[in-house]
């Protein structure tokens, strides 16, 4: 009977949950698409704006897992509470603790379909969304992927390893072509930065090729780049930290440490990737002291209600303290998961008080 009872309750709870996560996305993808809708022209059509949100999809539905889970779970654990499912389960036999476990074994599903998605899914995505925009908006910048990306400059081809921000771009090799697509010159820097309208390249190395065969090489610890590149048109093609896998992620933060450079706002990112799964394991555990108590008499538009200020009071709290972190120099792994720890200890606690 237990086990019949588990899949039952683990049954609706992912169902409601899905449910309401497809909802949220979608009320999301529309806001999305009227803001997106600003920047249609000629050349960046209302295809290319629907395509682009459509693409992003993904990365808002990984972000809006725990609060659409919180959404679910509270519709789905109210109605049972309302129905006097929760109290004939009780009365068969199921304690607390068992329901709660039940509540757990589907958290513990939703957070594996989070990490599938945040990992495999919404990262080729967000960087295909980005590359549409930029091929559809400028026509120049393609190619983009894990390695950087490529750029055309007049005569000239652009490889960028990395781009922290659309301001600084890492590891630049600009290839110079002549009459008869002929090579002339490769300009390679360590480091692009865009200062007062213009870039400067640091620790560059230009090699020229001279018709005869010969080859020149010569050193600059800094040199100035006239390019039709600026940071507007980067940034389409620059993905957000949050955007990237945690593998990417990892990756790029032993780069960061080798090279001496600042780290922290992409450690702070594989923090959140790592916390995502257990926020919504946690908004789950959290609709169960609420489904024992005040839930049970309210209708569901008071539970819609009660979930969104609970999800308002999440993301308000995470950002907040992401930010402090970031400002105040707190170890990225703090400013991630302390929140949601937060409202796990409450969770717990509150399932504890149940009577």
């Amino acid at each position: 009977m237990t086990r019949i009872l588990d899949r039952y309750i683990a049954k609706a709870v992912i169902a409601g949950s899905l449910v309401a996560l497809v909802v949220f996305v979608s009320l999301i993808l529309i806001f999305s698409f009227v803001e997106e809708s600003g920047d249609i022209t000629d050349e960046y059509t209302a295809l290319n704006a629907l395509l682009h949100v459509a693409l992003r999809g993904p990365q808002r539905a990984y972000e809006s897992f725990p609060i659409a889970t919180l959404i679910g779970s509270l519709m789905t654990l109210g109605g049972l509470a309302a129905r006097h499912e929760l109290v004939v389960m009780r009365a068969a036999g199921m304690s607390v603790l068992n329901i709660a476990r039940s509540v757990a074994l589907a958290g513990v599903g939703l957070a594996l379909v989070a990490v599938a998605l945040g990992e495999w899914v919404a990262p080729p995505a967000e960087r295909l969304a980005l590359e549409v925009k930029a091929q559809a908006r400028t026509g120049d910048v393609a190619a983009l992927s894990r390695d950087g990306f490529w750029a055309r400059d007049g005569r000239r081809f652009v490889q960028v390893a990395s781009a922290p921000s659309a301001r600084q771009l890492d590891g630049v090799h600009i290839y110079q072509f002549g009459a008869g697509r002929r090579l002339e010159s490769i300009v390679s820097a360590n480091r692009a930065d865009y200062v007062d309208d213009g870039w400067l390249l640091h620790q560059v190395t230009v090699t020229r090729f001279s018709g005869d065969g010969g080859v020149a090489r010569e050193h600059q610890a800094i040199q100035s780049w006239e390019s039709q590149l600026r940071p507007e048109v980067l940034d389409v093609v620059v993905v957000d930290p949050e955007a990237l896998s945690i593998s990417d992620l990892w990756t790029y933060i032993g780069y960061l440490e080798r090279n001496e450079l600042e780290s922290d706002r992409y450690r702070l990112a594989f923090w959140l990737k790592l916390a995502t799964p257990l926020a919504t394991l946690t908004m789950l555990l959290l609709t169960i002291p609420l489904a024992f108590g005040s839930l049970r008499s309210v209708g569901a538009g008071q539970r819609i209600f009660i979930g969104v200020m609970i999800g308002i009071v999440f993301f308000l709290g995470n950002n907040l303290l992401n930010h402090l972190g970031l400002v105040y120099g707190l170890p990225p792994v703090v400013s991630a998961l302390l929140p949601t720890l937060v409202f796990l200890a409450a969770a717990i606690y509150g399932t504890s008080r149940i009577r």
